[in-house]
């Protein structure tokens, strides 16, 4: 008998030259030196720290100490990582253009900062102008300067903070553990569930990427028994996460994390149909299995069920309606500039009466009347820019998928893939940005940003793609890197000092105005006023305006201590500085008080009236005669 033959082994195919360039440029990208070990410990402490940052002792105690703590560390990161310009040999612009994370951003910024000309806002465009500018630099500079294997340890390490958030969360919410106390939450126990987030949906919507990176790190497995103990520590990550994102009951949240899951698994093979049926089954169980173990959730469920079957999708929506047509407004009012990069809040009110007046019907249930962004980020990008910033992001969508396209294609040719994390976590975004504000909070927002980074650093176009000459004609001139790191350097220098000015003035008039608050608080409860509280009060109030000219709460704070104190004349006065700063339910019910007591009934009747139009539920605080 014939001895059977072996079929000839099919020989390897190698990798195409644009899978053979990209290797070839990550295995050369091996930074070393003290300034990249800096650079790389700040964009570490950029991820990790601020999440569980609070200050207790300011006005604005979760919100704003991360955004200045995010900022500050993302300056610092890219300070030391610029020493890396030194070891480059040419800067050439058209390269930068190259890059996706480049073409996405300028025209954005191009468009926001021509809107300080433009605004009648320049204060929140100002602030709003600086946080885009440091959270766009943040984002180019970490898809210039770090590595992929960088990037992808740095996103498996969004599960540490998420864990800690989502543990402290739990155990607040069962009240096995609470460490933070909050007024107010009796009818609603949802709003304890916030650990250090401030809020529940802050939370659920920080989760989502954390979620989406736990799948992924399983999906990858591993062969050694030390990554089989990891993958028991990433489900038990995984699993704690996925609790409290459900006890949170943000639905914008979990509906992202599904439509993330779904891509992610989805594209994990190509099996095509099956797969795909097999991740739709997988996730409709788990959203089934979450819906009936978690009784809170299944409550808010059936209750989103029984308005939707009224048809009333406003509050389906949680009042995100209201937002939604204010920034519809805002764009017909300013299609060429819109209102400014962080001027929705100060717009809305005008927006809100001007919609009253044709007959819209707002939530009546609404804790918060005024809205501070459209809930919708494509919205608010229209509100903000107008049209040309609607332009503006459209090419930032098309440069975003084309990075992905080129994923894909690097992944077929031969290139490691990621496993699909690209897709899946560009999808989660999209839906979760249609319902809520995840570029401006997500605890905020630099993690969302880090993760772009990473996703238009791989849809770089390699050498031979999409120029006609390597080198050459087409390349332009250039700087030597030696030449730029110093420059590069000092703005980065300047605005590190600036951001840490800032980020003091900041804190320290939030003290004060948390200060001058609880002292005017126990002087009303104990029915006396302790000699010389006005003056240090408003003094305090003094250098908190000083400091941050933008914090709404200082003039309301000054009327009240002059309406409490019995100067009527001046606290209109304030209220009246506070209204023009950003109009406010409260502020026109403060000013309705204050005319009052100067004897002006007729102006006093007028904010009343107007208080209640932008807010029903004061009606208590209103007397009957001035309704």
């Amino acid at each position: 008998m014939a001895a059977s033959r072996r079929p000839p082994r099919k020989p390897q195919r190698a990798p195409v030259p644009v899978a053979r360039a990209h290797a070839a440029e990550r295995s050369a990208r091996v930074p070393q030196g003290l300034a990249w070990k800096l650079g790389l410990a700040a964009v570490w402490l950029t991820l990790l720290v601020p999440p569980l940052l609070l200050s207790p002792g300011a006005k604005e105690a979760f919100r704003l100490p991360k955004l200045m703590a995010s900022e500050w560390l993302a300056l610092a990161s890219l300070l030391f990582l610029s020493w890396r310009l030194r070891d480059v040999a040419t800067v050439r612009w058209t390269d930068l253009w190259r890059r996706p994370a480049c073409r996405a951003v300028l025209p954005i910024l191009l468009v926001a900062t021509a809107g300080l000309a433009t605004t009648a806002h320049p204060l929140h465009v100002r602030e709003g102008v600086i946080d885009l500018w440091i959270g766009a630099a943040a984002l180019v500079g970490w898809s210039l300067a770090l590595p992929a294997a960088r990037q992808e340890a740095l996103l498996a390490a969004l599960l540490w903070p998420a864990t800690a958030l989502s543990l402290l969360g739990i155990l607040q919410f069962h009240h096995l553990f609470e460490p933070l106390q909050f007024a107010g939450i009796g009818y609603d126990q949802r709003l304890a569930l916030t650990s250090t987030a401030g809020n529940p949906g802050d939370l659920g919507a920080y989760l989502v990427l954390p979620c989406l990176v736990a799948q992924w790190r399983l999906a990858r497995g591993g062969i050694t028994s030390r990554a089989r103990r990891a993958r028991w520590g990433v489900a038990v990550a995984l699993a704690v996460c996925l609790y409290a994102l459900a006890l949170t009951q943000t639905l914008a949240a979990l509906a992202a994390l599904a439509v993330g899951s779904l891509v992610l698994w989805g594209s994990r093979s190509r099996l095509g149909r099956r797969r795909l049926a097999l991740a739709v089954g997988g996730a409709a169980a788990l959203a089934v299995v979450l819906a009936l173990a978690v009784a809170p959730l299944r409550a808010r469920l059936a209750a989103k069920a029984q308005q939707a079957r009224q048809g009333d999708w406003n509050s389906v929506l949680t009042g995100r309606l209201d937002g939604w047509r204010a920034a519809v407004w805002m764009l017909s009012r300013h299609p060429l500039a819109g209102v400014g990069q962080g001027a929705f809040r100060p717009e809305f009110v005008p927006a809100k009466l001007a919609l009253l007046d044709r007959g819209a019907q707002f939530y009546a249930r609404q804790m918060q009347p005024v809205f501070a962004n459209a809930h919708d980020e494509y919205l608010e990008a229209a509100a903000d820019w107008g049209l040309p910033g609607l332009a503006a992001l459209a090419w930032a969508l098309w440069t975003l998928g084309a990075a992905l396209y080129r994923r894909d294609a690097a992944a077929a040719g031969g290139d490691s893939g990621d496993g699909g994390l690209a897709g899946a976590g560009v999808a989660a975004l999209a839906v979760l940005a249609l319902a809520y504000f995840p570029f401006r909070v997500a605890l905020v927002a630099f993690p969302a940003l880090f993760f772009l980074s990473w996703v238009l650093d791989g849809g770089t176009p390699r050498e031979g793609e999409d120029r006609g000459d390597a080198g050459g004609a087409g390349a332009g001139r250039g700087i030597p890197g030696r030449l730029l790191v110093w420059p590069v350097m000092v703005v980065l220098a300047l605005a590190l000092a600036g951001q840490t000015a800032r980020w003091r003035q900041r804190a320290l008039a939030g003290r004060l105005l948390h200060q001058v608050e609880l002292l005017t608080l126990s002087a009303v409860s104990s029915g006396k006023a302790p000699r010389g509280l006005l003056p240090y009060n408003l003094a305090a109030l003094r250098r908190a305006a000083a400091l941050d000219p933008l914090e709404i709460g200082v003039p309301i704070a000054r009327g009240t201590q002059y309406l409490e104190f019995g100067s009527p004349q001046e606290a209109i006065e304030s209220y009246q500085a506070a209204a023009a700063l950003e109009p406010r339910p409260e502020i026109y019910l403060n000013l309705g008080r204050a005319y009052l007591r100067a004897g002006q009934l007729a102006q006093a009747r007028r904010n009343f009236r107007l208080a209640l139009r932008l807010s029903p539920n004061l009606a208590p605080l209103v007397p009957p005669e001035m309704q």
